[in-house]
Formats: structure tokens, C-alpha cells, sequence
């Protein structure tokens, strides 16, 4: 399969570029295996299947088929009859070589993680924090059978108070400090 639609038959060859490449390589004795080759344009390069697929090899013609499926697997039939199937992942290296870190390098003590910070001039209004979350219901009235004496001093039911706006928290702005993740 090449990629895109500017095909030219005229100038194709080894080095025209592909994304897959599948069928029987039988080059003399020695060379007799099916190719399954992926192009990765995050390497820029072509993926070989790393085991080897064998292929056919008397003097009939042979039908080479590659089913590739939505769940990263594909499988390989020659002549209708299955020969071999695999996970994407486990057969090409589509993955760069993972690193590990370095031991020996270490974050900076004056380093700065967080991208945001408080506004240093935002202030918290006078008396905040005197407004309370709840309030005594002002529409609540004592009940006509509420016997002092007997049941005590009564409460009005709490609800919650409209102008309790939460925890004060400051202005967020950009940190001039941050210098991005570690």
C-alpha cells in the first residue's frame, strides 16, 4: 500500500515509499520468507516483522493474505490457511527505546513547579470571615405547641446563608518563576 494518491507507476521501485509492504521474498536457495513490513513515519523507517514468516516454495502460484485489525493484530494466511498472527506491538518496534533517568540528576532546590501562584495584591475583604455558612431561618416560627419548660429554649431551624461565599481564596495569576515540569 503506498501512501497518498500520487501514484507513479513509471518511477516505482525499491525506493519508493510505502506503508506496507507484504508477499513471499524467494531469492535462490538461501532467501525464502514472506515479508511483513510497516513504514513508521515517527522513525522514518521501515518495521520488519521480527519473526520469520516462511513462505512456499515449489512451482505453483500461491494466494499471501495480511489481515491487519482495528485491535493492533494481524494475521497471515497463505493459500486460505492460517500461518501466523501477532500483536502489533509484540512483532515492531513502533516504540522509541524507553529511558530510564538519571540517578545522578536531581531537581533543583529553587526550582519552581507550580505555574500559577497567588495575586500578592489581591487582599481578603474586611470581615469575611464573620459571615457564617448557615443562618437561622427567619421565616421559622415557634411552634404553637413549643412548651418552653417542658421542651427548652427554642432553635430556629438553620438554612443556608446567601451571602456566604465560601473560603476566601486569592487571585490566581502566572508564576514569573515557574519554569516549567521537571
Amino acid at each position: 500500500l503506498l501512501p497518498g494518491d500520487n501514484f507513479d507507476a513509471a518511477n516505482f521501485g525499491g525506493d519508493t515509499p510505502y506503508s506496507v509492504m507484504f508477499g513471499p521474498d524467494i531469492c535462490g536457495n538461501s532467501n525464502k520468507h514472506t515479508h511483513v513490513i510497516l513504514y513508521s513515519d515517527k522513525k522514518y523507517d521501515n518495521l520488519f516483522s521480527k519473526k520469520d514468516i516462511p513462505s512456499k516454495t515449489n512451482n505453483l502460484t500461491h494466494l499471501y493474505t495480511l489481515v491487519v485489525r482495528t485491535d493492533n493484530t494481524f494475521k497471515v494466511f497463505v493459500d486460505n490457511n492460517f500461518v501466523r498472527s501477532s500483536k502489533l506491538e509484540d512483532e515492531f518496534d513502533f516504540l522509541p527505546e524507553k529511558e530510564i533517568k538519571d540517578p545522578d540528576q536531581s531537581k533543583p532546590a529553587d526550582w519552581v513547579d507550580d505555574a500559577q501562584m497567588d495575586d500578592p495584591n489581591d487582599q481578603k475583604p474586611d470581615g469575611y470571615d464573620n459571615t457564617s455558612e448557615d443562618i437561622p431561618d427567619p421565616d421559622a416560627a415557634n411552634p404553637d405547641d413549643w412548651d418552653g419548660e417542658e421542651d427548652g429554649e427554642w432553635e430556629p431551624p438553620m438554612i443556608d446563608n446567601p451571602g456566604y461565599k465560601g473560603p476566601w481564596k486569592a487571585k490566581q495569576i502566572a508564576n514569573p518563576d515557574y519554569k516549567g515540569p521537571w
